[in-house]
């Protein structure tokens, strides 16, 4: 009788024989959500990162990949607007804007040298598991995806230089 009035997305668990704890399933949602907020952006930026590593850090000092890896995707902002939000085509400038604000924050501290492994690295990767937890189920302004995807970028950034230079070794 009380199976009939449980939605259908909830199991339930038997850890105790006088109550049972409903879990909620994974939606197709969550998945769509962790590819195109989370796993995407920080793809994009190991691919900046290691490319910058690999390619432009030889060559000349400035920018630093994860600064190559925030510019890049400063540029690359309505391209990766369409391909990853899908939303309204004329709001392309705020999801840019959303890019910027944070990016150039991460530019800025990446000159500052070992104070950036904090300010820029550290920090960052903290606040970005925090919005990655807390902004994946809600429906967002462009804006705040835009913020949302440069700390991604950001962090990938960092992990593809360090996966490039570690392989150059």
């Amino acid at each position: 009788m009380e199976e009939a009035l449980m939605p259908e997305n909830l199991e339930t668990s038997d850890s105790d024989v006088s109550e049972t704890i409903p879990v909620v399933k994974p939606s197709a949602l969550d998945f769509d959500t962790g590819i195109r907020h989370i796993i995407a952006p920080a793809f994009i930026g190991v691919i900046l990162g290691f490319l910058s590593e690999s390619f432009l850090t030889p060559i000349v000092n400035w920018p630093s990949p994860p600064q190559a890896a925030m510019l890049g995707t400063i540029l690359l902002s309505p391209i990766l607007y369409f391909i990853l939000l899908r939303d309204e085509k004329s709001r392309w400038w705020e999801y840019s804007l959303g890019i910027l604000v944070p990016g150039s924050y991460f530019i800025m501290f990446w000159f500052s040298g070992w104070g950036a492994l904090f300010c820029a690295g550290y920090l960052p990767l903290l606040i970005w598991v925090w919005i990655s937890t807390s902004w994946g189920r809600l429906d967002l302004p462009p804006f705040r995806y835009g913020v949302w995807h440069s700390f991604a970028v950001n962090i990938g950034g960092f992990a593809g230089a360090i996966l490039a230079f570690n392989l150059a070794l």
